[in-house]
C-alpha cells in the first residue's frame, strides 16, 4: 500500500504500510509533529514539554527573543505563525511544504522558514522521513541567532529508547547515552528500545552539505535531540541570507544490525546527489 495523507483544519496525518506514521500540527501555537510512529502506532517520539511537539522547529535566542521553545528568553517569546501550506503527492512518497513567519513580540516578522517535508515506506517494515528546512532573515537589520541548546531542528525521544528506560542511545562515533553524544560532533545519532512488547527504533540523519558539518548534537537526559551547534555558539544573518537544512529521519519495527544505519545513509546520500 502506497503512503496516505489526510489534511484536516489544522492538521496533516501521515499513513505508511496502511498506518498512521506522523501527525504535524499546522496551527499549534508551536507548529510541528506531534506524533511519530512505529508499525502498530508504538510512538518513537513523544511531545516535549512544553512545546507540546515531538519534531520540530525553533530558536531560543533570535535577537534575544525565544521562538518555539514554550519558554521565555530574557527579550520575551517571539511566535512562529504560519503563511502558506501546499501539499504534494508522488507514485511512491506523499508530503507537503509549510511556509512560516517568525513574528517579535512588537509586530515584526524577523524571520521566514519553508519546511519541505517528504515521507515514504522504508525498509525494516519502517517509515522515511525527509525534511529540509530554509531558514531566511526577513529584517532590514543583521538578525543573531545567539547561545540556546533549543535550535532548529529538534526531536524528543520516547522514554523506552532512552537508556534511562531500557533503550539505547548511540551515535555514528559509537559512543552511547545523552553523556556520551552531548556536545560530540557525529553524522547521525540512533536509538532503539522495546514499546508495546515490540522493539523499535529511529535514527536521525544529518547531512553533509549542512553548515557545520558534521555537528555537535545536543542530547539530554529528558530525550531531547537535536543536531545544532548553536548551545556553543551563535551567528549573524544579513538581510536575505539564508540557512538550508536537510535532514532525514528512519524509523525501523525490529531489530537492526550495528551497520545498518551506516548503509541506509550511504544510500540516501547515493540519491540526493544522483
Amino acid at each position: 500500500m502506497d503512503p496516505q495523507m489526510t489534511i484536516a483544519p489544522g492538521r496533516i496525518d501521515v499513513l505508511v504500510w496502511g498506518e498512521r506514521f506522523a501527525t504535524y500540527d499546522t496551527a499549534a501555537t508551536i507548529p510541528g509533529f506531534s506524533a511519530i510512529h512505529a508499525l502498530g502506532l508504538r510512538a518513537v517520539m513523544q511531545p516535549f514539554t512544553p512545546v507540546g511537539q515531538c519534531l520540530w522547529v525553533c530558536h531560543g535566542n533570535v535577537n534575544g527573543v525565544a521562538y518555539g521553545t514554550g519558554d521565555d528568553h530574557s527579550g520575551g517569546s517571539g511566535r512562529i505563525v504560519t503563511d502558506d501550506l501546499t501539499a504534494r503527492r508522488g507514485s511512491q512518497s506523499v508530503g507537503f511544504q509549510h511556509e512560516c513567519s517568525w513574528i517579535d513580540p512588537a509586530g515584526t516578522c524577523i524571520l521566514r522558514d519553508v519546511r519541505t517535508v517528504r515521507a515514504a515506506q522504508g525498509p525494516c517494515s519502517g517509515a522515511i522521513l525527509d525534511l529540509r528546512v530554509v531558514i531566511t532573515s526577513a529584517s532590514e537589520e543583521v538578525v543573531t541567532l545567539g547561545p540556546t541548546e533549543s535550535s532548529l531542528v529538534c526531536a524528543s525521544v520516547a522514554p523506552q529508547l532512552l537508556p534511562s528506560g531500557g533503550g539505547q542511545l548511540r551515535n555514528s562515533n559509537d559512543e552511547f547515552g545523552p553523556e556520551g553524544i552531548h556536545g560530540r560532533q557525529a553524522a547521525w545519532c540512533a536509538c532503539n528500545g522495546v514499546v508495546l512488547g515490540d522493539t523499535v527504533g529511529f535514527a536521525f540523519l544529518d547531512h553533509p552539505d549542512n553548515p557545520w558539518y558534521p555537528t555537535p548534537w545536543c542530547c539530554r537526559e529528558d530525550g531531547f535531540l537535536s543536531p545544532s551547534p548553536y548551545a556553543w555558539r551563535s551567528e549573524s544573518l544579513q538581510p536575505g541570507e539564508s540557512l538550508d537544512l536537510r535532514y532525514r529521519i528512519l524509523v525501523h519495527s525490529g531489530y537492526v544490525e550495528a551497520g545498518w544505519v551506516r548503509e541506509r545513509r550511504a544510500d540516501w546520500l547515493r540519491s540526493t546527489r544522483a
